[in-house]
């Protein structure tokens, strides 16, 4: 019998990749036998499932979140009596419903299936998802493959580059809890079966209070957040919206539930959000009143707080001379300039954050303090390192510094005092870290991280579309990756080191060691490979030779 270690997985992807781009051409011409012929031939075979299984077994950072089934790790032997289990049946397992606190102290509820139906969810995603990038609007960037918020925030810089609009900021009211059931599965243009399977997933019981006091739900209504597939089918409902208000003048830019409508005058809006509104009523959806509002993207000056937020940007026209304007399509120059930037809740919210950490970790060791930092430093510069921050990321860096000189006077002993909290590593002479024999410990502060230049996605391009190294070569600029990882992206190319096919946008990326750290390997840059996450675990793996 055949392992799970021993799977030929670059012969199976390179089928399924064929075939979704054969299904992204055959949709785009209007096709729709040939389009359902092909999704019957994915659902059904067990190249497709075997990649599956693997997505959500391996691939998937919820990998070891547990269903109700309990299941939250299964072994090679399990994953492949996993895959000749699996099929589209129009059943679905009850779902498990856990509950998280949003920011503004609302709670929102996740749907998580069972490993089973995570599987089979995927499994119908590889056949729906081509289908839909073919006909997808443009201007709709949230939950797709390839797109970004930072392609959504490129689209909005391209408005506005020019002169101030008006701008109606949208929210709309619990999305992913109110479409209409059968709205969503009335537009799935699908078969049968795909069809009822997608009304078991949306009608299947939820279980809440897993562990005690279960209460049994039937959902009336929305897609279950949690699921693979439910960012999909929310996209499914939601796609028309920009064909129902755009007209020229008039640009709306979607990014999931949360969308702008951009106008030159401010009448327009109304009847935009006219139309949105009816469109929205039509899936038993509403705009929500307290995050809807109009603004004006102009000012008179310079100024944060001025124009419109979206996505944690702050996007501002403001009044400058002939020489530093904005000129446009005749060369002749518009009196204003276009700047985007982190808003001003975005920094003060992270700077709250770190703020709550110091404050927390005065009993701690400084090697602990930095563990707990580095990943929020990191992870909120690299999310904003896109946009004109450069000033902001060194407002952090001053602010950082004094919680830190806070957090170290607390700590204050005989002797060295808090200064000994800093040490100087070559032209810099104060840097918040220590050493541990020849290992050095330190915090990278945001004005370390550099400012990157990325293109937008154009038009409707989509990762089906073929053009495979395309799509690899702009993983390089994606700001959701490192800096390390994005040069080795550049300077050994974007292809895994085990399996040599290119890497896409929904893949685990891992940084391997050709010569492992535990036989004398080093760091450097030319010890560095690139590889699956899958690869990297067989690599790793205990049971490759077994």
């Amino acid at each position: 019998m055949q392992k799970w270690t021993q799977v030929n997985w670059k012969l199976k992807e390179i089928w399924l990749y064929r075939l979704q781009c054969k299904i992204f051409k055959f949709s785009k011409e209007g096709d729709m036998n040939s389009v359902f012929l092909i999704q019957k031939q994915i659902i059904k075979h067990d190249f497709s499932k075997f990649l599956a299984v693997r997505k959500v077994t391996q691939d998937n950072l919820g990998k070891r979140t547990a269903g109700v089934d309990r299941i939250s790790n299964l072994t090679p032997d399990e994953r492949m009596e996993l895959v000749q289990n699996i099929q589209i049946d129009n059943k679905s397992d009850k779902i498990r419903r856990v509950t998280i606190l949003k920011p503004n102290g609302k709670e929102r509820h996740l749907g998580i299936p069972t490993i089973r139906d995570r599987a089979k969810q995927c499994l119908v995603k590889f056949a729906l998802e081509p289908q839909y990038e073919a006909i997808f609007e443009p201007n709709s960037y949230g939950f797709r493959p390839g797109r970004s918020s930072n392609d959504a925030r490129q689209a909005i810089v391209k408005c506005l580059q020019q002169l101030p609009k008006h701008v109606l900021d949208a929210d709309i009211e619990r999305c992913f809890d109110n479409i209409d059931h059968s709205k969503l599965i009335h537009g799935i243009n699908t078969f049968p079966l795909l069809r009822e399977q997608v009304r078991a997933w949306l009608k299947a019981c939820i279980l809440t209070g897993f562990k005690e006091n279960i209460k049994e739900v039937i959902p009336e209504a929305g897609t279950p957040q949690g699921g693979i597939i439910s960012p999909l089918l929310a996209n499914i409902a939601l796609h028309g919206m920009e064909k129902a208000v755009c007209k020229s003048g008039v640009y709306l830019i979607r990014y999931a539930d949360d969308f702008l409508i951009l106008c030159n005058e401010e009448k327009e809006l109304s009847e935009a959000k006219n139309k949105i509104e009816i469109f929205l009523q039509n899936l038993g959806l509403k705009l929500s009143e307290s995050k809807t509002k109009i603004t004006y993207t102009g000012s008179s000056e310079y100024s944060r707080t001025k124009g419109v937020d979206f996505l944690g940007f702050n996007f501002v026209n403001y009044k400058v001379g002939k020489h530093t304007s904005a000129k446009n399509n005749q060369g002749i120059a518009t009196g204003w300039k276009s700047r985007c930037q982190p808003s001003y809740k975005s920094i003060e919210s992270h700077l709250d954050n770190i703020k709550d950490i110091t404050k927390k970790s005065t009993g701690l060791s400084q090697k602990v303090l930095i563990s707990k930092l580095a990943p929020v430093i990191s992870g909120w510069t690299k999310y904003f390192s896109v946009c004109s921050a450069t000033k902001t990321f060194s407002y952090c860096s001053v602010r950082t510094f004094y919680l830190l000189r806070k957090w170290a006077k607390k700590r204050k002993r005989i002797g060295a005092g808090i200064t000994r909290y800093w040490i100087s590593i070559g032209s810099a002479e104060r840097v918040f870290g220590l050493k541990e024999g020849d290992k050095i410990i330190k915090l990278t502060h945001h004005d370390q991280r550099n400012i990157i230049l990325s293109t937008k996605i154009a038009g409707q391009s989509s990762p089906y579309d073929g053009r495979v190294t395309y799509w690899a070569k702009r993983l390089s600029v994606n700001n959701k990756y490192g800096q390390l990882l994005k040069r080795l992206l550049k300077t050994k190319g974007p292809q895994c080191d085990m399996c040599n096919l290119y890497f896409i946008d929904s893949d685990r990326i891992e940084i391997d060691h050709i010569i492992p750290r535990s036989h004398g390997g080093t760091s450097d840059w030319k010890n560095l490979r690139l590889m699956h996450g899958h690869c990297h675990d067989i690599r790793h793996s205990k049971a490759v030779n077994t």
